[in-house]
């Protein structure tokens, strides 16, 4: 898939209105505030991208909105995509039609790499279990509408624990259907995952990776559900099933949240995005739009070989950074502005 064309309005801090980015490899370049990571940021949530940023804090300061649009040329066609950014939430217009933003989905997209997805490596359980679910969910719509569902049915069962659990078991059921669903997905998908992302570790490091999902009820979950009843009828709260589990990275064997440097940390979550980008790339049979943030923050040489000999195979890739890879074309950022 290729960007031919990004537009935006009151979008953080850039000040133009439209970019039309070079073919294959390109870098950007600018100082510390100068307007890089919105545009990358704006093209990934133009494109049907999620970030953690709050709505308002992508809404340039003093305005209610913002407007986003990219024009993209897949091996399907040409596609629009026009989104409004307010405090409510996200509207999001397809070729003339509102959609969803699971209908982007369809579409091959983009993958943002950043300097804080270390955290996901490092970070807490709640981070790696969100890097999961939103990752298959780019995948399968059954395991986003399982989620939903799933945490529905979470919330009541957490009430009726605070109110002394009357009618639990019902939603013992309810729970246990959608989280044994859940967990099934999990493991099929890491199952089809872990050998993309063994790959693309060993072009950027020594080490062999590995995945394990460590789960709360790894039997039967409505068994283990009953099994800890009084516990949560005294604390109130559900303590086992998917919302507790936990996805671990290891290095040799160890995991890295423990065990591993913050460079070592940093290559794991490298290889992390590179190999979501190699399995979207798979289903789309297309490759996503590529996008890096401060490319060679904390690599070495080896690592920063391994990301250009990568990018120089896609259709498009964005390098952004205060300093481009000798034979890579630039676009200048300043004050938010890009000039090619």
């Amino acid at each position: 898939m290729r960007l031919l064309v990004f537009r935006q309005r009151n979008f953080r801090n850039l000040a133009f209105s439209a970019f039309q980015p070079p073919q294959g490899l390109f870098a950007l370049v600018g100082g510390n505030a100068q307007g890089k990571t919105s545009l990358l940021l704006g093209i990934h949530l133009a494109l049907g991208g999620e970030v953690r940023a709050s709505l308002a804090d992508l809404i340039r300061f003093g305005e209610e909105e913002a407007w986003l649009q990219a024009e993209v040329e897949t091996e399907l066609g040409l596609y629009r995509i026009e989104q409004r950014l307010r405090l409510e939430g996200r509207e999001i217009v397809l070729n003339e039609k509102a959609v969803s933003l699971r209908a982007l989905h369809e579409l091959p997209g983009s993958v943002l790499v950043l300097p804080e997805d270390v955290e996901v490596v490092l970070g807490s359980r709640e981070e790696r279990r969100a890097f999961l679910d939103r990752l298959i969910g780019r995948f399968s719509r059954r395991y986003a509408a399982l989620l939903s569902a799933y945490e529905k049915a979470l919330r009541q069962r957490n009430a009726l624990l605070k109110a002394g659990g009357n009618g639990l078991s019902v939603w013992d059921q309810e729970l246990a259907r959608y989280g044994t669903e859940i967990m099934a997905f999990r493991r099929r998908f890491l199952k089809r995952f872990l050998p993309i992302f063994q790959s693309v570790h060993r072009s950027l490091a020594p080490g062999e990776v590995g995945l394990l999902l460590e789960e709360t009820a790894p039997g039967d979950l409505l068994e283990a559900l009953r099994a800890r009843r009084e516990e949560e009828l005294a604390r109130g709260q559900t303590l086992v099933g998917p919302h507790r589990d936990d996805l671990v990275f290891l290095l040799s064997g160890r995991p890295v949240h423990r065990f591993g440097s913050r460079g070592e940390a940093k290559g794991v979550a490298l290889a992390l995005r590179l190999a979501e980008h190699r399995l979207l790339s798979e289903h789309h049979g297309e490759a996503p739009l590529l996008l890096l943030d401060e490319w060679s923050e904390e690599l070495d040489e080896g690592k920063r070989q391994a990301v250009l000999a990568y990018t120089r195979t896609l259709p498009q890739a964005i390098l952004a950074g205060l300093w481009a890879p000798e034979g890579v074309p630039v676009c200048w950022v300043e004050g938010g502005v890009v000039l090619c």
